[in-house]
């Protein structure tokens, strides 16, 4: 495999609409596309990087090229199993991954579901983010998918959260809710939080406050599903978040690619933790690449290619609250 042909670069996809969390907002899913080639088959991957980590798209470059002259070098060979181990869990790492993943798939043309021995959905329902944006947005988003089962809202740990989720259920009533912090809660509030959850019947709460509060959280005692994030990025971090979440959102980008994700759901179904298939700003090439873990997920947070002015040519969409299975031209 020392003969394979590795190029890679950045690519900017414009937003609809600004995106917005509580650590700001996004124009734009920043990313960096990856293609492994023998002339033969080509292997296609993707990554974003995340601010929260302090990464960026050059940082994630960085990587790549260390890596790329690691293998160019003739100091090993290019597979997953030498990847994971010699480098560190990164998207640029992620991007590697999934492009071997892709590469190997076509080369023994097999699927990712008959290499898995996983029967091949139909489709895969999606939950769709209602941003921290504004209630008029949130609104908004919300009538556009109303056929989705699930809305995701983001908090951002100030006085508009509580208004927002008020007016969203009171316009949908009976419509499963979760509710992402990304770590914005404070730990004085995290009670008036969760009563809240409880009061306006919060299916999950995830990541509600920053890592370094988790051990709070083991004395809370509550119907609603604490689901950790920024907890837990490795399979290592199954087993400490074990006492403090009932559930753990898996990412490609977080985890360092499809490899580690699919231990990491292993673990968490062994230990009897459910598990969120989630994704960040990306294209359907990042979804593709995740939906053998959404397919054994009890959540899944597919939703980000819907809200891209423009996607991949060929591309995952988005019918009646669920999402297509990727054809093999686009991963897989």
């Amino acid at each position: 495999m020392s003969k394979l042909k590795i190029s890679f670069g950045p690519e900017s996809f414009s937003l609809k609409d600004n995106f917005t969390i509580s650590r700001g907002a996004k124009k734009s899913a920043d990313l960096i596309t990856l293609r492994i080639s023998d002339q033969t088959y080509s292997g296609f991957g993707e990554c974003t990087p995340n601010i929260r980590y302090g990464q960026t798209i050059d940082g994630e470059l960085n990587k790549l090229e260390f890596m790329t002259q690691a293998f160019e070098d003739g100091n090993c060979d290019i597979n997953r199993e030498t990847i994971n181990k010699l480098f560190e869990a990164s998207p640029a790492r992620s991007a590697f991954d999934i492009a071997l993943w892709d590469f190997e798939l076509k080369k023994i043309k097999k699927s990712i579901w008959s290499f898995h021995n996983t029967k091949k959905p139909d489709a895969l329902p999606t939950m769709i983010t209602l941003d921290a944006s504004s209630i008029e947005k949130n609104l908004s988003t919300a009538r556009q998918f109303s056929d989705s089962t699930i809305f995701k809202i983001k908090f951002k740990g100030d006085k508009t959260d509580i208004d927002r989720l008020l007016k969203i259920r009171e316009c949908y009533p009976k419509k499963r809710l979760l509710i992402d912090a990304n770590e914005s809660i404070s730990p004085s509030k995290i009670g008036k939080y969760i009563e809240s959850c409880e009061r306006f019947n919060i299916e999950v709460l995830e990541q509600p406050m920053n890592t370094k509060y988790d051990e709070l959280l083991g004395t809370i005692k509550t119907k609603t599903i604490l689901c950790a994030d920024e907890s837990c990025s490795s399979l290592e971090d199954i087993k400490k978040i074990e006492k403090y979440y009932d559930a753990v959102n898996i990412k490609l980008d977080k985890a360092g690619g499809l490899t580690e994700a699919l231990l990491m759901q292993e673990a968490a179904i062994n230990k009897g933790i459910k598990t969120m298939s989630g994704c960040m700003l990306c294209t359907s090439l990042g979804i593709a690449a995740s939906q053998i873990i959404a397919s054994k997920a009890e959540y899944i947070d597919h939703d980000a290619p819907l809200f891209l002015e423009q996607d991949r040519t060929i591309k995952i969409n988005y019918s009646r609250g669920n999402l297509n299975i990727a054809d093999s031209m686009l991963w897989g």
